[in-house]
Parts: C-alpha cells; sequence; structure tokens
C-alpha cells in the first residue's frame, strides 16, 4: 500500500522513504485487528465502533466468503449469506456509512463475461447493493489478458459501462490506459459535454446555428428578415 501511495518503488529511492511513510500515516486509515474468521456480530460491533469514535464513512469488507467459514447460524450458506448482506444493508443505512463488500464470483467459462448473476449466493448480494462493480479479466492464451472495471449496476442515475485496466508494475496500480482516456475525452466532446471550437468555415464544415442578440449592431450588407419586404 505504501509503494501505491508513492506511485513507485521506495526500495529504490531509500531517501524518500520517511517521508512517504510520514504521509502515508497522516491518513485516515485504520484497519481492524482481526486474524482469521470471524462472526458477523463481532465484526458489526467493530464498524459501529469505529464510526462512533472516528467518524469512519466507508468500510471495505474482503471479503465475503472469507467471513462466512465461522457462520454457525445455518447449514444453508445461501441463508447464511443473505443474513450478512442484509446487516451489512441494515449498518450503512444506519451509520449512513458506505460499505464495499467485496464477494468471489461463481466459476464461469474462460470465453464468457461476468455478469450481475454470477456474484456467489442468491440475488439478494445485487439487490440491496446501490451499486455493483465487475472486475473483468480476459486471459489470452498468446499474451497478456485485458482487465476492465464494469458498472453493472448503478442506482445513482442509472449510468453503466466499462473502463480499461492497465496494470503498472512499478507502482503495483491499475489506472487507465492513456490511449483509453484520449478516447473518452473524444466521446466527452463528441455528446457536446466539452464546449467545441468555432467551425473555421472550410469545405464541408457546417457553420454553427447562432441567435441575433437585440445589443448587436445590424449588418447595412445584410437584408433586415425580421420586415415584411415591398
Amino acid at each position: 500500500m505504501l509503494t501505491q501511495f508513492a506511485v513507485g518503488r521506495l526500495e529504490e529511492q531509500l531517501d524518500k522513504y520517511d517521508e512517504w511513510a510520514d504521509r502515508f500515516e497522516d491518513l485516515p486509515l485504520y484497519f481492524m485487528t482481526f486474524h482469521g474468521q470471524q462472526s458477523i456480530r463481532t465484526v458489526i460491533d467493530t464498524m459501529q465502533h469505529a464510526v462512533y469514535v472516528y467518524d469512519i464513512c466507508h468500510v471495505v469488507i474482503d471479503n465475503l466468503q472469507f467471513m462466512m467459514g465461522h457462520e454457525q447460524l445455518s447449514t444453508d450458506r445461501i441463508a447464511a449469506q443473505d443474513y450478512i448482506i442484509g446487516a451489512f444493508r441494515k449498518f450503512a443505512t444506519d451509520s449512513s456509512c458506505h460499505v464495499t463488500l467485496v464477494i468471489h464470483p461463481r466459476k464461469e467459462d474462460d470465453d464468457k463475461e461476468l455478469q450481475t448473476a454470477s456474484i456467489f449466493g442468491s440475488a439478494k448480494a445485487s439487490q440491496e447493493a446501490d451499486n455493483v462493480l465487475i472486475l473483468q479479466d480476459k486471459r489470452l492464451a498468446t499474451g497478456p489478458g485485458k482487465r476492465y472495471l464494469q458498472v453493472s449496476k448503478n442506482r445513482f442515475d442509472g449510468d453503466v459501462g466499462v473502463f480499461p485496466l492497465e496494470f503498472n508494475k512499478s507502482s503495483l496500480t491499475f489506472s487507465i490506459p492513456p490511449k483509453s482516456k484520449a478516447r473518452l475525452k473524444k466521446v466527452k466532446d463528441d455528446n457536446g459535454l466539452v464546449a467545441k471550437k468555432p467551425s473555421s468555415g472550410k469545405k464541408g464544415a457546417v457553420p454553427p446555428i447562432s441567435e441575433t442578440h437585440s445589443d448587436q449592431a445590424p449588418n447595412p450588407n445584410k437584408p433586415d428578415l425580421s420586415k415584411p419586404s415591398r
């Protein structure tokens, strides 16, 4: 995590290690001191304590299957999973705290993409979630595969899509490739989200439609179309 925070290998620049370590220590980041499997009640109590004492606003649970190993509520794993998801949903609502829950998917064929239905267990996980993000990994036999992050559910405004990811080995991070950033910017330009430059008047260019305001001086060489011609 320190390598990712510094966006570079600190073992290659040891003179900057103390500086980045001090900056990393100042982050409002806390870890639950759990080692091994824990019951959902113990985890929820710890999360509630963290929200009350440290004003935590985002909790990441990695991962659901690991927690279920100690759950003794039922011999039915699907019912146990639904109970855990419901407990996290209630905690997020009551505490006004974001909860990111990592769930491993079911085994799918290598040539098929993961879908919302690929989430392990019942449909309760995707139904309770406000957002569903799927990390797609297309492995190729002849070379490195392609990874991208897919937004398959967005309760805020419904927009879904994919973000290609490229692994940076020096910083151990995933980011959008430079070519994809340029392509995303072009899509924004085409959608009119970024102001377009005026047309140069070259052949084939369509001049923009403009309005005539009352404070503009009239052109004497152009007829006034607002008055009827005699």
